[in-house]
């Protein structure tokens, strides 16, 4: 059945009851002004949702067309979280369906309303008595989100925690308040790869701050030293807009800000995790059900409450949770509705799910991710962790795809627009996937995230098609990261151990599709990025079975590490030079008929040109470009072993790049070279905003210089390639760009790529800092040294030799 007229007042509604007293369809209504004694007519609504459920159950037995719950304008408020089970599934000839009434907005809302009675407290402060224990974190005046005290203060123009300070644990700070165990930490990981977060539950006896970390960050508990902040702290509310709630004693704290009178504005404190859980069992599903127009807010933090789920080796902990939360169910609809400012995940499919649609839906400031799409670990044939990892071919399940059907498959989100998530968790993403399949991300719209806009945490199972997505003001408040990220630290990643070398490839690519059996491919999307310190297309650390074309990269690039089978043709790529990692023997990949603007094509700084032909790889029918300069083609003489033989350097002779118009005109000497022009005015949800044209111009990097030490060529980190390849949190410190197996260094137990980070407990910073506290150390002394390998931190000992 299709919407009915759209009808705005209450008593032209009356003329549609009784035009639907016609239809087969059933209907009932839902009103803030209804009564749950009423018989749920247009005239005589229900009060509430609970009731209208109900009633659609008793109908379904006898049902024979869709059933309906029309919900007015107004906000709904939910005492407990709304649970949809088998019960009320629909079918497929008898689909249910709650809506909003067309042209009213219905908020279906987690907030407790608040009447706090003010009082002076001192200056501008003001105070009230409201009721003990109540369970909110967040604080809505007139609608606006208000800030919970906070150090330093709240800062919208710094993009990192809105403001962040290095001495917000100081001992000094901590003294100040008088009880730290209502505070709150949040943070960056100390290798910026996404957040870390802590309840303060003590202080020690030295009068540090005792810290319970949350859980949140796969990559380990290391708190940046820089990028911190507190909050929920009495004695740091000292701002306007700033409030504090003290759950034992039921005062409310808050300085209002300018344009608020506090005295007649409306309070609602976020208190419900979960709005609506749709979930049903293995053996019966949730089936059928629609929700449409609606607006979903008023949620509490996860992230101070909830467990932390690792998924395998992505760096990714979440909590399985969202505003709207559905498990083993088909056929859902999540469509037209608003997801407004919730205070965790916005929708979570978890474990088994099938045939759903998440389509033109508005995502405004969640907390943490707008759509998880993660299964079950049951579905796993083997639990990749970082702790329990396979690295002997004896030890793996040889069978390819998933074990049981605990998982997500064949789900649809599209035309959706996703701004600014992450407002408090900072592993986020507009949509995340992880062991889930054939996965349909397309038309969305996603811009302002503190990480990846669409994220891939494993190669478990592909076949995910990521199209006409327009991606841009991503990764934040982070790096080492894209806007479009994935991983693929599946079953293979480990066999015949880690290394930034590309080995034992022959090994292990027989095994690298046992997980990412179906090919995943990104195509038609433009991605815009203005940031030096990450990747446009981001395929990390064993990212396989990929095929990636027609994109356009707008101050940006592709990244292809230490994976398999990668096929990137078609693509123009704008400002940066492509980014090739580490790649493995029989790797496979393919880099053709994609266009270059930039003065390096490539970065093949870890590849050696010894082993083009063992890894399979071919780039050729390329087109590059520098404004007419020279192009540098990549290192290592990469010609004589047959990449790029027929490329060119010329004009592509765009259409119009002013107005983000990429395509190439007629006598374009790409088309000569098989590219072939695509679509751009179709990337994104329509009507949503767009990314800014950019200036074509120089995307140069800076050159690190080696120098010997010990048998070996030392240098300092100068781009985040190198960065990345390390897995280092910073550019500080150096590490060894070569080193032979009988140098000194070798036999005293480095490694190549080892990076330096202190000697004897002081820092490394530049090569020359180091030069000058390695030259201070006496020969035949022993030198204890910290040092980042395989991206993990280690101690290792050597003594420095004699001149």
């Amino acid at each position: 059945m299709k919407y009915p007229p759209r009808y705005c007042s209450w008593t032209l509604a009356l003329l549609f009851s009784i035009v639907c007293t016609q239809c087969v369809a059933t209907e009932f209504y839902v009103a803030p002004v209804g009564s749950d004694t009423n018989p749920g007519t247009i005239t005589e609504p229900f009060k509430t949702l609970e009731k209208a459920q109900q009633s659609v159950r008793d109908a379904l037995p006898s049902a024979t067309e869709e059933i309906n719950v029309w919900i007015r304008g107004g906000t709904y408020y939910l005492e407990d979280t709304l649970v949809f089970g088998p019960a009320d599934s629909g079918s497929s000839s008898v689909p249910v369906t709650y809506s909003a009434y067309p042209d009213e907005t219905a908020i279906i809302s987690g907030s407790i309303p608040l009447s706090p009675k003010w009082s002076p407290h001192e200056g501008d402060l003001l105070v009230a008595r409201v009721e003990t224990g109540l369970k909110f974190d967040i604080l809505f005046v007139d609608g606006d989100l208000q800030i919970l005290a906070r150090y330093p203060n709240f800062d919208p123009k710094v993009k990192i925690l809105d403001g962040y300070a290095p001495d917000a644990l100081s001992k000094s700070r901590v003294s100040r308040w008088s009880d730290p165990t209502t505070g709150f930490v949040r943070g960056l990981h100390n290798n910026e790869w996404g957040g870390n977060s802590y309840k303060i539950i003590g202080v020690k006896p030295n009068g540090d701050p005792q810290l319970d970390w949350v859980g949140d960050n796969n990559r380990g508990k290391g708190l940046h030293r820089k990028y911190r902040m507190v909050e929920n702290l009495f004695e740091e509310l000292d701002a306007p807009g700033e409030w504090f709630y003290d759950e034992t004693d039921g005062n409310l704290y808050f300085y209002p800000p300018a344009g608020i009178d506090p005295y007649t504005a409306t309070y609602e404190g976020a208190s419900l995790e979960e709005l609506i859980r749709i979930v049903g069992t293995p053996e019966k599903k949730v089936k059928h059900l629609a929700f449409r127009n609606l607006t979903f807010t008023g949620t509490h933090r996860t992230l101070f409450t909830r467990e932390y789920e690792g998924l395998q080796r992505s760096d990714w902990r979440l909590a399985r949770a969202g505003a709207l939360f559905i498990q083993d169910a088909e056929n859902v609809t999540i469509s037209d509705s608003c997801f407004d400012r919730v205070g965790g995940n916005a929708i979570f499919l978890s474990a088994y799910n099938r045939n759903h649609l998440i389509i033109d839906n508005e995502f405004i400031e969640n907390g943490a991710t707008c759509v998880n799409v993660v299964g079950s670990t049951k579905a796993l044939r083997h639990i990749n962790s970082w702790d329990d990892h396979i690295t002997e071919e004896g030890e793996i399940d040889g069978k390819a795809g998933p074990l049981t059907e605990d998982y997500p498959k064949d789900i649809t989100i599209s035309r959706n627009h996703m701004q600014d998530n992450g407002r408090f968790e900072k592993q986020t993403a507009g949509v995340n996937i992880s062991m889930a399949e054939s996965i349909k991300v397309s038309h969305n719209t996603v811009h302002g995230s503190p990480r990846a806009a669409l994220n891939v945490c494993d190669g478990t199972w592909g076949g995910h098609v990521f199209e006409f997505n327009d991606i841009f003001d991503c990764v934040n408040e982070t790096h080492d990261h894209g806007p479009f990220n994935s991983w693929g630290r599946d079953r293979f990643y480990s066999i015949g151990g880690y290394n930034h070398s590309g080995s034992k490839g022959e090994v292990k690519s027989k095994y690298a599709s046992l997980d990412a059996w179906k090919t995943t491919i990104i195509r038609n999307n433009r991605v815009h990025y203005d940031q030096p310190s990450s990747f446009g297309i981001d395929l990390d650390d064993g990212s396989s079975n990929y095929e990636i074309y027609n994109n356009l990269l707008l101050n940006t690039d592709i990244k292809l590490r230490e994976g398999f089978n990668r096929v990137v043709y078609n693509n123009i790529q704008i400002n940066k030079r492509g980014e090739f990692h580490v790649w493995y023997n029989e790797c496979r990949d393919k880099f053709t008929n994609n266009i270059l603007v930039n003065d390096v094509a490539y970065n093949t700084k870890y590849l050696k040109s010894s082993r083009a032909k063992k890894m399979g790889c071919v780039l050729d029918y390329n087109l590059f470009w520098n404004s007419g300069d020279e192009v540098a083609l990549g290192d290592g003489g990469w010609a004589k072993v047959g990449w790029d033989v027929h490329s060119e350097i010329a004009d592509p002779m765009f259409v119009d790049p002013a107005s983000n118009d990429y395509r190439v005109k007629r006598e374009s000497p790409a088309l000569a070279l098989g590219f072939n022009n695509f679509p751009m005015d179709q990337f994104g949800k329509p009507g949503a905003p767009q990314p800014p044209a950019i200036t074509i111009g120089s995307g140069a990097s800076a050159a690190a210089t080696a120098e010997p030490l010990m048998g070996g060529m030392i240098a300092s980190i100068t781009d985040m390639a190198t960065q990345s390849v390390l897995g280092a949190p910073d550019r500080k410190g150096v590490f060894f760009e070569s080193l032979p197996a009988d140098s000194y260094a070798a036999k005293q137990g480095f490694r190549k790529h080892d990076l330096i980070k202190a000697m004897n407990g002081k820092e490394v910073t530049t090569k020359k800092n180091f030069w000058r506290r390695y030259e201070s150390i006496e020969s035949g002394s022993t030198v204890e040294c910290t040092i980042v390998r395989n991206q993990h931190e280690e101690s290792l000992s050597f003594v420095k030799p004699s001149r």
